[in-house]
């Protein structure tokens, strides 16, 4: 019986098998669950990857847009000829003023000197620099400066080069006395102006209502014996404010590659004086300079005439360079090349050392005719097309060159920079 047991029990053997509990992972519920997780992280990581790349996107502001400075164009004035219009009236009846008359019309003086005090700043420049015994000491300059506009990013203003060029730093303070950073930009060393930047964010919205941009008037109507005021540093502080009277507006200085009027007036000078000239209606006239001195009036105030700077102020506003050939020459008019049988252009009476010119092979007594195609009668013409010109550029120049008895044609190469 033992034995027939036995061999029951082992013709079942193969039902003898264990039963195992399925691992947590194989059951579908968790699947499911772990699958809807999984589906879950990778979507977000998905959105959040997405955020990453465009919600910078959607919150960016744009570049603001940097506008043109633009100072509009005078008409050029005809020259006046004495009709019987034009006859002068003498005013014979004698008129008394009274102190209080006196004071009335100081005050109205004043009210106009601090109209155009708003659009004035005084702009401080900070070197760095060592003495003798190689102790670093620091030194402060300060200057007038003419606010000429905003460009959309920056406050631009007019400046005296000389006073702004080696400064480490420079700030300027508005009418409010509030006071920002700046940076030089462009220069025209010709001249010796620049025009010097400050971050409009760096501008108060309570200084920005309270400033205004110059008035830019018109010096070709000028007239000797004119009554002008002299606002920002001409007595060699700022806010300092003179009263005089124009003494000649038929000057010219003869700067490289163009001319420009001088303004001379009865004004004492300072030795730092900076500033502008005024007229009565508040507009300015003249950019105080000591850069070219007329003769006979070393003592008094003298202004560039702001008609002809106009241009270079436009340029230089909109970060323009101003090249330069380095000519000093002058105007051989339609009566002097019959008189003197010469060929009309510019004559060139002098040629800057190391300039773009000489290196050329430009030398005083040539006549020049052409520019790039683009005929030259005046130094006006120079100027108007050497501003068209960037820094590099080479451009033709055709001269007359007198060879014994005749003026011979040369073309010549003339590669421009700027002046440094």
């Amino acid at each position: 019986m033992v034995e027939e047991k036995e061999k029951k029990g082992s013709d079942f053997s193969f039902i003898q098998e264990t039963i195992k509990q399925k691992r947590f992972y194989q059951n579908k519920v968790v699947r499911r669950i772990a699958w809807t997780i999984g589906s879950g992280v990778l979507f977000a990581l998905t959105a959040l990857g997405v955020l990453a790349v465009f919600l910078p996107k959607l919150y960016e502001k744009p570049e603001p847009e940097v506008l043109p400075i633009t100072i509009p164009k005078e008409e050029e004035v005809a020259e006046e000829t004495d009709s019987e219009e034009d006859v002068p009236v003498y005013i014979t009846e004698t008129i008394s003023m009274e102190l209080e008359d006196y004071k009335k019309m100081y005050q109205q003086l004043m009210q106009i000197g601090n109209q155009v005090e708003k659009s004035l700043v005084n702009v401080s420049a900070v070197t760095v620099d060592t003495d003798w015994f190689d102790e670093t000491y620091i030194s402060q300059s300060s200057v007038c400066g003419v606010l000429i506009g905003d460009n959309g990013l920056e406050l631009l203003i007019l400046a005296d080069y000389g006073k702004v060029e080696h400064g480490e730093s420079l700030q300027v303070s508005f009418f409010d006395h509030t006071t920002a950073s700046a940076v030089l930009k462009k220069y025209d060393k010709n001249t010796g102006y620049a025009v010097i930047g400050v971050n409009l964010s760096e501008v108060a919205e309570s200084t920005r209502g309270v400033i205004l941009y110059a008035d830019l008037g018109s010096s070709k109507t000028l007239r000797s014996g004119e009554p002008v005021l002299a606002l920002g540093s001409p007595a060699g502080s700022y806010n300092s404010l003179l009263f005089g009277n124009l003494t000649s507006v038929s000057q010219m200085a003869a700067i490289y590659d163009g001319s420009c009027s001088v303004l001379t007036t009865d004004m004492a000078k300072a030795d730092a004086g900076s500033g502008v000239l005024v007229n009565w209606n508040g507009q300015i006239v003249g950019l105080l300079q000591d850069h070219y001195r007329v003769n006979g009036q070393n003592n008094t105030i003298q202004a560039y005439g702001i008609s002809d700077m106009k241009s270079i102020i436009e340029h230089l506003s909109n970060n323009q360079d101003i090249v330069y050939m380095g000519i000093v020459g002058a105007d051989v008019t339609t009566s002097i090349s019959e008189a003197e049988q010469i060929p009309i252009g510019v004559y060139v009476s002098e040629v800057a050392m190391d300039s773009p010119a000489i290196e050329a092979g430009i030398q005083p007594g040539d006549i020049i005719t052409s520019i790039s195609g683009q005929p030259v009668t005046n130094l006006k013409d120079v100027s108007a097309i050497l501003l068209k010109c960037s820094n590099g550029q080479n451009i033709q120049v055709i001269c007359q060159r007198l060879d014994k008895t005749a003026y011979q044609e040369l073309e010549l190469s003339v590669e421009l920079k700027i002046l440094e």
